[in-house]
């Protein structure tokens, strides 16, 4: 039986900006009353895919491939919204085989793609976060252009993350696509990865 409870944690993101930049806006645009998340809107970011200030390729684009087109030969997912001026994240198209916490690690710092051999892990907590789009109209939450994770429930849907409990160490939590929630589980069960890596940028090469 999996134990779960939901757990909520903002992701501060750099996006170029200054130390102690805002958090990325949510994704939600439509408000259900005065003073909501719809109706403020507060966040850095003009929305939820595009930036304030231009990437490196001199686009808005919030996500990118490594040569700052949308094409994605590679299937990974440059997130400029974490962009502090010298390192990005990308994120690697999730694999659907499914892994134990233990082995979910060893899998991501194993993980290559093309060129970029070397520097994959396994995501924390709040980097799953910052890619949950609280705008869309259904209930998975990573299941929008350029990712192109399961969109169904149960495991297919559930992506771990390297972030152990200190309050009990038998437990990692994941994110769960098809509802949004962040919850925890025992290291034994077998779920979906999604590995993260930094990239250095030197004007518009990324390594």
């Amino acid at each position: 039986m999996v134990q779960e409870t939901y757990y909520i944690k903002a992701q501060a993101s750099g996006g170029g900006g200054s130390v102690g930049a805002t958090l990325m806006k949510s994704g939600l645009t439509t408000s259900y009353r005065t003073g909501d998340d719809g109706d403020i809107e507060a966040g850095r970011a003009t929305d939820f895919f595009t930036l304030a200030s231009n990437n490196p390729f001199g686009t808005t684009e919030r996500f990118t491939d490594v040569l700052g087109t949308q094409v994605y030969s590679d299937k990974i997912f440059i997130d400029w919204s974490t962009y502090d001026g010298t390192t990005v994240l990308g994120y690697g198209d999730a694999t659907f085989l499914t892994y134990n916490w233990n082995d979910a690690i060893d899998t991501a710092l194993a993980w290559s793609v093309g060129s970029f051999t070397s520097g994959w892990r396994l995501p924390n907590i709040n980097e799953m976060f910052n890619i949950f789009n609280h705008g869309v109209t259904g209930n998975k939450l990573i299941a929008y252009f350029p990712f192109t994770l399961q969109t169904g429930g149960g495991q297919s849907s559930i992506l771990w993350s390297s972030t152990r409990l200190s309050f009990s160490t038998t437990n990692a939590y994941y994110a769960q696509n098809f509802t949004g929630g962040i919850r925890y589980t025992s290291l034994t069960n077998t779920y979906n990865i999604c590995p993260v890596r930094d990239f250095t940028v030197n004007g518009t090469t990324l390594t």
